[in-house]
């Protein structure tokens, strides 16, 4: 399962979110958001508007949320770890 966490640098939602991520052992790519205005503007049509925005999956089986969302970031590392074995 392919994770990423969309951040900007002085979110703390956004540090939590990769802190669990890595305490859960699930792997991840980081963008930085100021980086890529582009991407800030193309989650803000649809919907997500506040950062970290999570992207988790492909295809139709992707998964998408913005802000800190412990409950998501546990049922992504209970799908990876049944994926890896």
């Amino acid at each position: 399962m392919q994770v990423t966490v969309y951040t900007t640098p002085s979110c703390v939602q956004c540090k939590q979110t990769k802190k669990y991520f890595d305490k859960l052992g699930v792997p991840y790519d980081a963008i930085d958001l100021t980086q890529h205005p582009e991407l800030a503007d193309q989650f803000k049509d649809l919907g997500l508007l506040q950062a970290p925005i999570v992207v988790a999956g492909s295809g139709v089986d992707v998964t998408r949320w913005s802000g800190f969302r412990l409950e998501k970031i546990k049922k992504v590392a209970n799908a990876y770890n049944v994926e890896s074995k």
